[in-house]
C-alpha cells in the first residue's frame, strides 16, 4: 500500500486529520529532504484522490462540496489524550500552523508553507504557485 506511512489522526466535522512520518520506520529524519519531499508528495496525492471522489459524489447528488488543505511540515508531539474516551492525538506548533493553512485557505485549494512548497518543488519538478489546486 503506498500509503502506509500516512495516519490519519481524527476527523471533527467536516475536518479530517492526517499526518505522515508518526510510524517510527517511516520517521522523516531533519537532514532527509528528498524522503521528506517524497513524504509530503504521498499527502498531496491523498488530497487529488480525495478530491476526485469528491468530484464524483458532487455529480452524483447535485452538491458542491469543496475540500480546503493545509499542509505543514516539522515536529509534533504525539500521544494518547483521556481517561474514560481515550484518543490518540498530535500537537505542536506544526499541527497549529497547518491548521491556521486550512482555516485561512481557499475552497478547493492546497495552501501550505514555504518549507512545504520547496519541498514539493523537488518531487513535481515545477513552480507549483502556477498550479491551480496550490494557494
Amino acid at each position: 500500500d503506498k500509503y502506509r506511512a500516512i495516519d490519519k489522526i481524527k476527523t471533527v466535522g467536516s475536518c479530517y486529520m492526517a499526518a505522515i512520518g508518526l510510524i517510527p520506520e517511516y520517521r522523516i529524519p531533519e537532514n532527509d529532504s528528498l524522503y521528506a519531499a517524497r513524504c509530503m508528495s504521498s499527502l498531496v496525492e491523498v488530497v487529488f484522490e480525495m478530491r476526485s471522489r469528491l468530484m464524483e459524489i458532487n455529480e452524483n447528488s447535485y452538491n458542491n462540496f469543496m475540500l480546503r488543505v493545509g499542509l505543514n511540515i516539522g515536529p509534533v508531539v504525539a500521544g494518547v489524550i483521556g481517561a474514560r474516551k481515550p484518543q490518540y492525538d498530535i500537537w505542536g506548533n506544526t499541527v497549529n500552523v497547518a491548521s491556521r493553512m486550512d482555516s485561512t485557505g481557499l475552497g478547493n485549494q492546497i495552501q501550505c508553507t514555504e518549507e512545504v512548497h520547496q519541498l514539493l518543488k523537488v518531487c513535481f519538478h515545477h513552480d507549483l504557485s502556477s498550479h491551480k489546486l496550490f494557494h
